[in-house]
């Protein structure tokens, strides 16, 4: 067998574990398998990171930090271990975009890369297996080397939220009325200073992911099932049932402890994933459309 089994330099440094990477395409009982590598897009100072490769393929051409997963490493350890090697920043790793496994992705033999999104910090500086480290903006990015753009495409096509908190209701289920709901709202403790200056306002916008909404999304329905309310579209409605099941309400802050802000009004079930928190400002001579009136009047 030809081994030239040396990592992707650029792509992957060359590996501390050479030997074991040089038989790394064997498996037990000879059992030929790809090389698995991580790849890494790095979000830093609003831009992504790139290397500029020092060796071939590719060589001189941008593209993604990354490299071959070690013995003994998760390929989460790897793509941190690479990211410091190649870039010196230190990773957060915020969710895997894919697996890409096109036989064809490296020129020189086949490899599976997991491809993950990361937040950077630290001092950007070109590590020994780049020639060049530098930020471009996401609309400026050239192209690069391997599969590397369409990460980036899968990666930013899609975007993705995380939870900041969750929902501590008496609501265990969803009901009629919310009104005279009481709930907490649990913040991560890192937000805890992010909730300072609320407490100069009575009410609050929250957003919540409802997480437990199923059914069929229909453009159009009556407002809560209401034959005697006219057919609209659902971005006429606050129905739960929406292309993404996003919660968006206005409610009273009764007190805020720490991290803890307890709310009334709030139509989310206990267990619900709080995705942001906004103060509330009225606006002015706000119009609202004839049924709602029927509804708050309760006709």
């Amino acid at each position: 067998m030809n081994n030239d089994f040396e990592g992707r330099e650029g792509d992957g440094g060359s590996s501390r574990n050479g030997d074991a990477l040089a038989l790394g395409i064997i498996s037990f009982n000879m059992t030929i398998t790809p090389g698995l590598t991580v790849d890494i897009i790095i979000e830093y100072q609003q831009k992504i990171v790139l290397i500029k490769r020092k060796n071939d393929p590719f060589r001189n051409r941008y593209a993604l930090p990354g490299g071959f997963v070690e013995i003994g490493e998760t390929t989460e350890d790897a793509a941190q271990r690479e990211a410091k090697e190649e870039t010196g920043l230190d990773i957060d790793i915020n969710e895997l975009v894919g697996i890409y496994s096109d036989p064809a992705r490296d020129p020189r033999r086949h490899t599976v890369s997991a491809c993950y999104l990361a937040s950077g910090s630290g001092t950007l500086s070109a590590g020994t297996d780049a020639a060049d480290a530098g930020l471009f903006d996401l609309d400026q990015i050239p192209k690069l080397a391997f599969d590397h753009n369409r990460m980036i495409s899968d990666a930013f096509g899609k975007f993705s939220v995380k939870k900041i908190g969750i929902v501590r209701s008496p609501a265990k289920e969803f009901i009629d009325r919310w009104d005279d709901v009481v709930s907490e709202i649990v913040l991560d403790r890192e937000y805890t200073d992010a909730l300072d200056g609320l407490d100069d306002f009575s009410h609050a916008v929250i957003v919540f992911f409802l997480h437990r909404v199923r059914g069929e999304v229909r453009m159009k329905t009556h407002p809560r099932g209401r034959a005697d309310m006219p057919c609209i579209g659902i971005f006429a409605l606050c129905t739960p049932r929406r292309p993404n099941p996003i919660g968006v309400t206005v409610v009273e802050i009764i007190r805020r402890d720490e991290n803890l802000l307890v709310v009334k009004g709030l139509d989310a079930i206990d267990g619900t994933p709080v995705l942001d928190v906004k103060p509330y400002i009225p606006l002015q001579k706000a119009k609202v459309a004839e049924w709602v009136d029927r509804l708050f009047k309760g006709q």
